[in-house]
């Protein structure tokens, strides 16, 4: 979160709905305007994708960068196609860890358990990038942390719809 908050252009308005970083993100990026950041005010999930497509038509002209989870990301990925259609300059990076993490957290935290069905996004896998060019983004997946940072700057400068899938630890072995 440390390598995007730097990286986000100081004009740029930021959808977040990672779960598992939700509490990073904001420590670390610079927000002085109202306007510049829009996050999780509850515990639903599924507004992020969509919603920056939202928040792009509301403030013309400003990139948008919108950090999701994988799992949040399926609620609405539709959307892709939306913001493809409408040429909006968002830019998506979804953290992909293979799994609702957010989920065995709260598990392991509130039950004591590490018994997790159902909480796999592993098989198959899930091929975000793959996804983003079916709807008519622009899109890479980044591997190595040092890539981050370029990647996120050469999407956010093109103009273009673009997503960057991050690939991250699930946390939990797999």
């Amino acid at each position: 979160m440390l390598r995007l908050a730097e990286s986000i252009p100081p004009d740029a308005v930021v959808v977040e709905e990672a779960l598992t970083s939700a509490n990073t993100l904001p420590g670390v990026l610079a927000v002085r305007e109202r306007q510049r950041f829009y996050g999780l005010a509850s515990g639903g999930l599924g507004f992020g994708v969509p919603g920056a497509a939202g928040v792009s038509l509301a403030l013309p002209g400003r990139p948008v960068v919108a950090v999701i989870g994988d799992g949040s990301a399926l609620y609405g990925i539709q959307a892709l196609w939306t913001v493809a259609h409408h040429k909006l300059p968002v830019t998506y990076v979804i953290a992909n860890n293979r799994s609702y993490r957010i989920l065995k957290e709260r598990l392991v935290s509130f039950r004591g358990s590490d018994r997790f069905v159902g909480m796999d996004l592993r098989d198959p896998e899930i091929d975000y990038t793959g996804l983003a060019r079916s709807m008519g983004l622009a899109a890479r997946r980044v591997t190595d942390p040092a890539d981050i940072a370029p990647a996120l700057r050469e999407a956010v400068k093109s103009g273009a719809p673009q997503l960057i899938e991050v690939m991250v630890a699930d946390g939990f072995g797999g």
